[in-house]
């Protein structure tokens, strides 16, 4: 399943729509013309730059007779007004769609074209149409060009009045109808069919998307608003010169893309303010103009591949990763007697280890020991009721995770992945004395949990999971053994919205009430790069040596699960059971949901005591049988 909310329901509708309100009122400001003239260029070569992003950034086709389309449409407008008598108010959504039309004849020659033959292929059609072009002068002036073009007018008001704020509220407009489009087919089938003919072609050719056509509709797409942009420029600036042909203009609109970050959208957009104002402080240099747009282009693309968007991204990341360690440092200044209370009074350690300064509660004392392993983007008090039920008979121990509750933030690269998490898992065992413990892992901690065991270098006295399916090979028995849903595929997503969160948190452990509220209140101290981290680092884990021992059955092992799980695949995990050599119980507590320790904990802790005590018995037995004389 495809999680894809729309758009008013992710994080970006609030910075888009404060940003559009500062467009809207910044000619109440800025009431110089010049000023104004550059933000209506930025906002049409922004349509142009994100238009070309769908299909070079998105798609993959290196079309350098984008240019071009945006000339059709300048030369369709003026041809239009001039000999047709046309409106300028319907000459310009015309020149679209004449750039549509040029795209669709365009894209013939390319369709089974790749890499190379396409940039040359496009020159070839571009270097065509500027020498037809200009080879026409009765209609099209020839090098001239075609001059005294109408401007836009509404009734008696002409918009290059007023400082030409009706053009600056034009263009603007331009702009958001151009990212609507462009954002409506980049999150549709069409978008998915274009990203995967150019990340994995013959796959997705494999899956029946057809090459041809979805090539034709990507160049199609991107012509309408580069040919309407076109258009709309001729309008503005009242002349189509076939300048526009010319390398100066390609060079600016592809330092607008790459300098803003491919396959983002949103980055050309960004950069367009930035390379316009750029582009025209240096105009004064002749020649040497292109040379030194060249070179930001190679510098760019050298060094920062991932452009403006990308430091945008990156600047949020860090803006995100520093809320979430001063969170961290305040919880645990403040609230450190109230995590104690909840956890039956267990006292709180800090353990330095290499992942960073994690959090553990342990009730101390000399009886068998459990070790508790939480899931993602939750903490150690999730196991709050156990603590208090069982801690009469065992001594009880959890941990929160790097990133998660009260521990630090980690190295993403080293740190936010199943084989760390088992190696902060041994580290807490030895540091805390924990001879034999039987470990639970719920969700996540599961797979912890599978890794800690596997690895055997300390020893369990037993293993139970919750909200987890053992696999064998990743990524298929992952996809294999999970329901696809929405709330699933949220597990590896970095920043939530608040309804994302609610949601999350509710499927995860429990709807939002006084007793799970602080379950809730913890999500959003989770680092998000945990998140990200952690499912691109499943391949990595060894997990054919956790199916092996399993399959061994020397370990008592146990499968505890909610049998309404809204995660889990029941068929795959009864497939497994019913498997031959496949010695573990299955259990299934009604009602019990996602995590039936919290949302059923006395038929769960019944059953989990029962689990505990036959595995500490028979880790008894192998002890004393290995001190047998």
């Amino acid at each position: 399943m495809r999680y894809d909310p729309p758009f008013h329901r992710t994080n970006g509708l609030w910075p888009a729509l404060s940003i559009l309100a500062v467009l809207i009122g910044l000619p109440l400001f800025v009431v110089d013309p010049y000023t104004r003239h550059l933000l209506v260029l930025s906002f049409i070569f922004a349509a142009v730059a994100a238009s070309w992003d769908l299909s070079l950034g998105f798609g993959g086709l290196f079309n350098f007779a984008h240019g071009a389309l945006f000339a059709v449409g300048l030369y369709s407008f003026a041809l239009a007004v001039k000999f047709l008598g046309l409106s300028p108010w319907l000459a310009i959504p015309l020149g679209g769609l004449v750039a549509m039309i040029v795209a669709a004849l365009i894209a013939l020659p390319v369709l089974r074209l790749d890499g190379i033959y396409v940039i040359l292929v496009t020159i070839a059609v571009s270097q065509l149409l500027y020498q037809v072009t200009v080879s026409q002068s009765k209609w099209t002036g020839g090098t001239s060009g075609i001059v005294s073009l109408p401007a836009l007018r509404v009734g008696d008001y002409s918009f290059i009045r007023d400082g030409k704020i009706g053009y600056y509220y034009a263009a603007l407009l331009l702009l958001v109808l151009a990212t609507t489009f462009l954002y409506g087919v980049i999150r549709s089938p069409l978008g998915r069919a274009i990203v995967g003919l150019r990340d994995h072609k013959y796959f997705a050719i494999a899956r029946g998307v057809s090459e041809a056509r979805t090539r034709l509709l990507t160049l199609v797409a991107s012509a309408l608003f580069t040919g309407i942009a076109g258009a709309f420029y001729g309008s503005y600036v009242r002349v189509a010169s076939p300048d526009v042909f010319g390398l100066s203009f390609l060079t600016l609109i592809l330092s607008i893309l790459l300098v803003g970050g491919v396959a983002t959208l949103w980055g050309p957009i960004v950069s367009a303010f930035v390379m316009t104002f750029l582009s025209e402080a240096i105009v004064g240099l002749g020649p040497w103009r292109e040379i030194i747009m060249g070179i930001v282009i190679v510098l760019v693309v050298s060094f920062y591949p991932g452009g403006l968007w990308a430091a945008v991204q990156e600047l949020r990341e860090r803006i995100d990763t520093g809320r979430t360690a001063m969170l961290v440092s305040w919880r645990r200044r403040m609230q450190r007697r109230t995590r104690v209370d909840r956890m039956a009074g267990a006292e709180e350690f800090l353990l330095a280890t290499r992942h960073g300064c994690i959090a553990v509660s342990d009730t101390g004392g000399d009886k068998p020991a459990i070790l508790l392993l939480h899931g993602n983007s939750a903490c150690k008090e999730a196991f709050a009721k156990q603590f208090a039920a069982l801690k009469a008979e065992f001594r009880l121990v959890a941990f929160d995770l790097p990133g998660h509750g009260v521990s630090d933030n980690g190295d993403p690269e080293t740190s936010y992945n199943v084989i760390a998490y088992a190696e902060i898992a041994e580290a807490v065992i030895e540091a805390r004395g924990l001879h034999r413990p039987v470990v639970f892992g719920w969700s996540l901690g599961g797979y912890v949990g599978l890794e800690l065991a596997a690895r055997a270098k300390v020893p369990v006295a037993g293993l139970a999971i919750c909200g987890t399916s053992p696999l064998t090979v990743v990524p298929d028995d992952f996809a294999a053994g999970y329901d696809a849903s929405s709330h699933l595929i949220l597990a590896s997503k970095q920043y939530f919205t608040r309804a994302e969160a609610a949601a999350y948190a509710g499927s995860a452990t429990a709807p939002k009430s006084a007793e799970s509220a602080y379950l809730h209140r913890n999500l959003p101290r989770t680092d998000g790069r945990a998140r990200v981290y952690m499912m691109t680092k499943l391949p990595v884990v060894n997990w054919p040596r956790q199916m092996r021992m399993l399959r061994d059955g020397k370990l008592p092992f146990a499968i505890i699960n909610g049998a309404d799980d809204p995660f889990l695949n029941r068929g795959y995990l009864l497939a497994l059971c019913r498997s031959e050599g496949w010695s573990h119980p299955l259990v299934n507590i009604p009602n019990g949901k996602h995590a039936p320790f919290f949302n059923t904990p006395q038929t769960f802790n019944e059953i989990f005591l029962s689990f505990c005590r036959q595995a500490f018995a028979a880790a008894e037995g192998q002890d004393a049988r290995a001190t047998r004389p």
